[in-house]
């Protein structure tokens, strides 16, 4: 799928290196996702090359004239509902690429027989949360004290679903 100035695509060993640099990058923002900065980036990108090459996850990439600016990854994808996780650069940001990225993943859930797909979101983002509701997700429930923090008590999270099919 291609939009004015970008371009999704599946997700590949060649993009590990850059989705991790996009993780980390995301990270020091200290805010939307679970991971938290300093991580070991190495180690990161070597998880992820595995999982890929094994087949145990699969996903999707924006990419901005040769730069990735997203990625959304469906992990443990034996599941009748598996769990997805979405970054996108904080310069990239409400363009329309968290939607195509979504639409990628429901359609691949579609494909393969999925029921629903899940995925955990921090209660005070919302913008995400609006996007995840625009593409059909509903809360299921709040997971209390469900993210870790190194320095600190932790997160909630709250628990969205969308059924895959819907109509």
């Amino acid at each position: 799928m291609t939009r004015s100035g970008w371009t999704v695509r599946p997700k590949g060993e060649r993009d590990v290196d850059a989705v991790v640099g996009l993780l980390a990058e995301i990270a020091r923002e200290g805010r939307w996702i679970a991971t938290e900065w300093p991580f070991d980036m190495p180690a990161r990108a070597r998880a992820m090359r595995d999982s890929l090459l094994r087949r145990w996850c699969v996903g999707w990439v924006a990419v901005d004239e040769r730069e990735v600016v997203a990625d959304l990854t469906i992990f443990d994808i034996d599941s009748n509902e598996p769990e997805l996780g979405m970054l996108v650069a904080a310069t990239h940001r409400r363009r329309g690429i968290g939607r195509a990225l979504l639409e990628e993943a429901i359609g691949w859930a579609r494909a393969n027989g999925k029921a629903a797909l899940t995925l955990r979101v921090f209660p005070d983002n919302d913008a995400a949360r609006t996007l995840y509701f625009a593409a059909g997700f509903v809360d299921k429930v709040v997971q209390r004290a469900a993210i870790a923090r190194r320095g600190g008590d932790p997160l909630d999270a709250v628990l969205m679903r969308r059924p895959v099919n819907d109509g």
